[in-house]
């Protein structure tokens, strides 16, 4: 019996204690849950208007899809005259935190490359960040593609061999393995793009790309 009045005295001098810190720091308790709150209500508001702002994205990226498609890259880029349809600078500006958003971006950087603006095509293609993989490497080409119309093709060479180690299963990888090697010859690095070719011929048996390569590597041994 005394064991249990021991316990129980000891519960109750812990719910008093409990009790003395909340009215003497009521204040501070009922800022901190309100805080919580405001916090958890924040990250739902978030997340919904995000969600909101990807749908809206979306729904603007098919709209002037054919222009894109069409290759009329400034209405693309500024979409039409009477302002009924969004360009791509537009969803980006808006939109761009999105997926939609920043699937916008590839494309508007596609677009400022085809009018070989290289400058604004570059600074949105390393904007890019994404979490589709197979953009992510497409936006590394992109980059790539940029350095190589510069002339810098030691840089280009590189930027195609990250965009091809993005994701071993990309469809695009013996292209851009390709386009490193093919930019490490025009740079005089031809060891580096022999090996990129042989690995192209070993790895990628089938691709269209292997007797490309063999043609530059004929290149590089009569050179020699």
């Amino acid at each position: 019996m005394s064991k249990h009045t021991h316990s129980d005295e000891k519960l109750m001098t812990a719910y008093y204690k409990a009790v003395d810190f909340f009215e003497a720091n009521k204040k501070h308790v009922y800022t901190a849950l309100t805080i919580i709150v405001i916090a958890v209500a924040g990250i739902i508001f978030l997340v919904n208007r995000n969600k909101a702002n990807n749908e809206n994205a979306g729904v603007a990226l098919s709209q002037i899809n054919r222009a894109y498609t069409n290759n009329d890259f400034q209405q693309a880029i500024n979409g039409d005259s009477l302002g009924n349809i969004k360009g791509l600078q537009y969803i980006v500006d808006e939109y761009g935190s999105t997926e939609n958003g920043q699937a916008a971006k590839l494309m508007l950087a596609n677009c400022y490359y085809a009018l070989r603006d290289f400058d604004k095509a570059e600074k949105y293609y390393k904007d890019f960040s994404g979490s589709n993989i197979i953009l992510k490497a497409s936006a590394l080409a992109g980059e790539a593609s940029v350095s190589e119309a510069k002339q810098k093709y030691s840089d280009a060479a590189k930027q195609y061999e990250k965009a091809a180690s993005v994701d071993p299963a990309n469809p695009f990888v013996d292209q851009y393995m390709f386009y490193a090697a093919k930019n490490y010859v025009r740079a005089n690095e031809n060891d580096k793009a022999k090996t990129i070719f042989d690995k192209i011929k070993k790895d990628y048996p089938k691709s269209k790309f292997v007797a490309e390569s063999e043609r530059y590597k004929a290149l590089i041994n009569n050179a020699n």
